[in-house]
C-alpha cells in the first residue's frame, strides 16, 4: 500500500479564505492605527514647538522656526503673535487629518482626533 502525502485542494482553499478573513479585519485597524499616530506626533511636535517658542518670546530671544517633521503649514511665530494670544494650526502629515490648534499665549494645544 503507498500511502500519499499532502494537502487536499479543499484544505488549501480553507486555509486561503481563513487568511482573507484575517487581512480583511486586520488592514482597517492597521490603518486607524496609522492615522492615530501621524496625528499624535504632529501634536506632540506643535506643543514642543509652542512651549519653546513661548519661552523665547518671553524672554526676548530669537523664535526658531518649526521643524516641520510630523506636521505640513507649522508657521514660525513672532513675539507679537506670543502676546496678542493668537491661535496657531499645525496639520499632520499624511494620513493624519486632525488639525492641532495651539494657544500662542500659554502653549496649550489641543486636538479633536479624527479616529
Amino acid at each position: 500500500m503507498n500511502k500519499q502525502q499532502g494537502f487536499t485542494l479543499i484544505e488549501l482553499m480553507i486555509v486561503v479564505a481563513i487568511i482573507a478573513i484575517l487581512a480583511a479585519i486586520a488592514l482597517p485597524a492597521y490603518n486607524n492605527y496609522r492615522i492615530r499616530a501621524a496625528e499624535g506626533a504632529c501634536q506632540a511636535e506643535a506643543k514642543a514647538y509652542m512651549s519653546s517658542a513661548v519661552a523665547a518670546g518671553q524672554s526676548q530671544m530669537t523664535i526658531a522656526a518649526a521643524p516641520q517633521k510630523a506636521c505640513t503649514n507649522a508657521v514660525t511665530l513672532t513675539s507679537s503673535q506670543i502676546t496678542t494670544s493668537a491661535s496657531i494650526s499645525f496639520t499632520p502629515k499624511t494620513p493624519g487629518s486632525a488639525t492641532t490648534s495651539c494657544d500662542a499665549s500659554n502653549a496649550t494645544c489641543s486636538m479633536t482626533p479624527s479616529v
